[in-house]
């Protein structure tokens, strides 16, 4: 779940922080996942609406909101009422270096974060909405006892986040059908054992997406990668912008400046800030130990981005289409690891087959990782 920029450095959540409305109650959800909590939906606006919408999408009808009543799942100190209480560090070059056991547990919530993302895609098809893949994710995640991160982090009132078509992030999930077509992105956030585990993926909904298309996902994809063979103990932080950024606008893209990439552990959004574009900011030193995300969001126009009235959804001011790629990534003595990289039942994407940067899946350039994808890539090529 992507941060958002203030200033020169300092991250903070995703919005604007704001009071919740007045909410109603509910009924009974699904068996074992919990309950209705008060409603926080959004109708489709009226066509005397004002707001400015940008490209097809608006916001639809939500279910109520769900909340985790099983005791024997540890909850992150904002499940209730929606206020994260632990802090980050302040200053952005401060960063937490995992100790072995934090690592273990950062390895697990990737995992699972990983394994519920690969069902949320794979129910992507047309006619299904938004809101059946946010009661997947929410399923799998309560199964596997674990938290969906998302839900009341700061009054978010799904479990995931998908974005469609212009949509660049925070996407709620809602009673809108896919439509052939359409490209979604969708943000799995976990919360394991004490430990949060961020990643996303782009689906596209249907068969034979046309060229434009592809060169959009296909170019996300890339400087995406690039981006994180570039981690290493010792390289500055701020190198990470200029990668992407290069490799974007060869081919006439944009990168959103709003939102970066970001710390996480314990804490869901702290140091380091990850800027996808070229910066001179002071972000501190890679070392071993670090955990954070990268998540370029790559614009088809203008990477200036409008925030629609639910505070949350943020769309290209174009109405042109963004896509998004994400891992949390652990930085090792040899290298890079993505904790949420894919495993052996994930789907192969066009773009990882195609990518003139990386074929298969990656997983890192530790030795490690390296050693792991190459018995995977085997198992999936075989397959």
């Amino acid at each position: 779940m992507t941060g958002k920029r203030s200033g020169s450095s300092e991250l903070f959540m995703n919005k604007k922080k704001k009071k919740p409305t007045k909410k109603k109650s509910g009924g009974a959800v699904g068996k074992g996942f919990g309950a209705t909590a008060p409603i926080a939906s959004l109708s489709s606006p009226s066509p005397l609406s004002m707001f400015p919408y940008a490209g097809s999408i608006r916001p639809g009808i939500q279910t109520p909101q769900k909340v985790v009543l099983d005791s024997s799942i540890a909850m992150p100190d904002y499940a209730l009422d929606g206020k994260p209480k632990k802090k980050g560090q302040i200053l952005p070059w401060i960063i937490e270096v995992k100790t072995p056991p934090e690592i273990e547990r950062m390895r697990a919530s990737g995992r699972l974060a990983r394994e519920v993302l690969d069902l949320a895609g794979r129910a992507v098809r047309p006619g299904v909405t938004t809101d059946e893949i946010d009661n997947i994710v929410h399923g799998a995640t309560i199964k596997a006892g674990a938290y969906p991160s998302p839900l009341n982090y700061h009054n978010f009132p799904k479990s995931c986040c998908t974005s469609l078509n212009e949509v660049i992030c925070h996407g709620i999930p809602d009673d809108r059908e896919l439509q052939e077509g359409d490209i979604i992105n969708i943000d799995i956030t976990v919360y394991l054992n004490g430990y949060h585990g961020d990643c996303s993926e782009m689906f596209y909904v249907g068969e034979n997406p046309d060229d434009k298309t592809k060169l959009l996902l296909q170019t996300t994809y890339d400087s995406w990668v690039s981006a994180m063979k570039f981690v290493r103990p010792g390289n500055d932080y701020n190198g990470i912008g200029g990668i992407i950024e290069d490799h974007i606008t060869k081919f006439g893209f944009s990168t959103v400046r709003q939102f970066c990439g970001h710390g996480i552990g314990s804490v869901f959004h702290t140091t380091p800030n990850i800027h996808h574009y070229r910066n001179n900011e002071n972000s501190g030193k890679m070392d071993v130990g670090h955990t954070f995300t990268i998540e370029p969001m790559i614009c088809e126009g203008s990477a200036k981005s409008i925030t629609w009235p639910d505070d949350w959804t943020a769309t290209t001011i174009d109405g042109k289409r963004s896509a998004q790629f994400e891992h949390t990534l652990l930085i090792t003595p040899d290298g890079v690891e993505a904790l949420t990289g894919k495993i052996e039942t994930s789907k192969l994407q066009f773009w990882e087959q195609d990518s003139e940067v990386h074929k298969g899946f990656w997983l890192g350039t530790s030795k490690a990782a390296k050693e792991r994808e190459a018995e995977i890539n085997r198992k999936v090529l075989e397959g």
